[in-house]
C-alpha cells in the first residue's frame, strides 16, 4: 500500500457485479478523499452514478445515508463499500 494514496476495497453484487465486470476491487484514492469523491470515481469508470435509489451503498456495514457527514464522509485504507440493488420480497 502507497502511504500517499487511500486503498478502499469496493464490493459489486447481482447486476452490479454485472455492469461492472467485477466482484471486487481495489481503488486508490487520494488522501482525505471522501465518499463523494469515490462515487465520481464509480460514476466515471461505470456510469454509477451515487447515491442512486436502485442502489444500496454501505460503508463499513452502514447505509451511506447513516452517517452525518453523508457524502462528505472521509474514506481511510482498508475501508469496505458494498455495492447492491435494494432486496425486496414478501
Amino acid at each position: 500500500m502507497n502511504e500517499e494514496t487511500v486503498e478502499v476495497t469496493v464490493k459489486y453484487l447481482v447486476s452490479l457485479a454485472e455492469k461492472t465486470g467485477k466482484r471486487k476491487e481495489t481503488v486508490e484514492l487520494d488522501p482525505g478523499a471522501s465518499l463523494e469523491d469515490l462515487s465520481r470515481r464509480l460514476n466515471s469508470e461505470y456510469g454509477l452514478a451515487l447515491p442512486d435509489p436502485r442502489i444500496m451503498a454501505v460503508l463499513n456495514g452502514k447505509g451511506w445515508e447513516q452517517y452525518p457527514d453523508k457524502l462528505e464522509t472521509e474514506l481511510h485504507s482498508g475501508d469496505t463499500v458494498l455495492l447492491f440493488p435494494p432486496i425486496s420480497g414478501g
